[in-house]
């Protein structure tokens, strides 16, 4: 019986044909962009309401005042960015759960298991920058804008 590079002994991710490359990078970067996305985007509209010229204005500009919800709709969206990856993530790691005999200590110490480490990568970033998008989020709601 012939052998493919997913079957071959020793490889160091034999079960990288289950999860593709652009799954695996979407999950481990989608998070991070989702997050940089959300703050650049809240700054430059939170920044221009509040501050559009030389001094900062004590209350929001003529005609702005329902910024509050084009922040919120840009935390949402980067939030769901964030959490898809997660869920990809997840479905990456269970996909891959034979990769390695042994728990997880056991193929962090081996050194195999690549495509099962992007999947773990990509868990803790989503997770973590969902936390911090969520936060963000809250503070856009609860946290008057323009203050002195």
């Amino acid at each position: 019986m012939a052998q493919t590079l997913a079957t071959a002994p020793g490889h160091a991710a034999p079960h990288r044909d289950r999860v593709g490359a652009a799954a695996a990078l979407f999950s481990v970067f989608c998070g991070p962009f989702a997050w940089a996305l959300q703050l650049n985007v809240n700054y430059a509209l939170a920044s221009h309401a509040c501050f559009p010229h030389a001094e900062a204005r004590s209350s929001v500009l003529p005609g702005w005042h329902g910024f509050i919800w084009g922040l919120a709709t840009v935390n949402v969206i980067a939030l769901a960015l964030s959490l898809a990856a997660a869920l990809l993530s997840w479905r990456s790691w269970k996909a891959t759960r034979e990769e390695h005999p042994g728990g997880a200590d056991a193929l962090l110490e081996a050194g195999e298991g690549r495509t099962r480490f992007l999947a773990a990568c990509g868990m803790m970033n989503a997770i973590g920058f969902a936390a911090a998008i969520l936060f963000t989020l809250i503070a856009v709601l609860t946290v008057p804008p323009c203050m002195d």
